[in-house]
């Protein structure tokens, strides 16, 4: 059985966003954007997912759902990229996962000038995690620090977080988005009220 705010919408074309699929998006405040891939078939392809795929959503939501956020507020949208992104463009000699972690930089500096064209309309966010296991890992507690990882949960609890109350940083790196998710998570098993910044 699902919550009864949780809407299921299906959306076959990440580029182009009809009216009926905002009007079914009418009061949303936030998106968690997660879709991606780090390896695909062709680099165009990788292109198209990871760049203009994220920008399309982003700069769609904030045009036409930002304006209409209840007042003092903005459209936040909450990327999930990765750890070792490189925003510096010029880098082109990575030695591991060079188009991968360039392209999430790429779509990083255009989130961050897309906030900066749009400062009425939308709040972005950057969630950097390394690994991510699952809920049941084998030893979670020992292989997150080791393996620079992040249980799925804590990495839920906090971009959903930073969905509903942003954050003081645009860029939430591994180590913050792990502390601060375990903290949330804590909160939300004892029962406790999340807080609103």
């Amino acid at each position: 059985m699902m919550h009864p705010k949780v809407k299921v919408i299906i959306q076959k074309d990440f580029l182009n966003y009809s009216q009926d699929i905002l009007e079914a998006c009418a009061g949303a405040e936030a998106c968690i954007w997660s879709l991606g891939v780090a390896r695909s078939l062709s680099p165009e392809e990788n292109r198209k997912i990871n760049l203009d795929y994220t920008l399309a959503a982003a700069e769609t939501f904030a045009r036409v759902l930002g304006p209409k956020v209840e007042k003092g507020k903005k459209f936040k949208f909450v990327y999930l990229s990765g750890m070792m992104t490189e925003r510096d463009q010029t880098k082109k000699n990575l030695w591991f996962m060079a188009e991968a972690r360039l392209i999430r930089g790429e779509v990083e500096n255009k989130l961050i000038e897309l906030q900066k064209q749009l400062p009425e309309q939308l709040l972005s966010y950057v969630a950097r995690p390394g690994g991510v296991l699952a809920t049941n890992s084998f030893f979670p507690a020992l292989l997150e620090p080791l393996a620079r990882a992040i249980t799925v949960d804590d990495l839920a609890a906090k971009m959903l977080d930073t969905a509903i109350n942003g954050h003081k940083t645009q860029i939430i790196e591994l180590d913050v988005l792990r502390d601060e998710g375990k903290t949330l998570k804590r909160q939300l098993l004892k029962g406790e009220k999340l807080p609103s910044h």
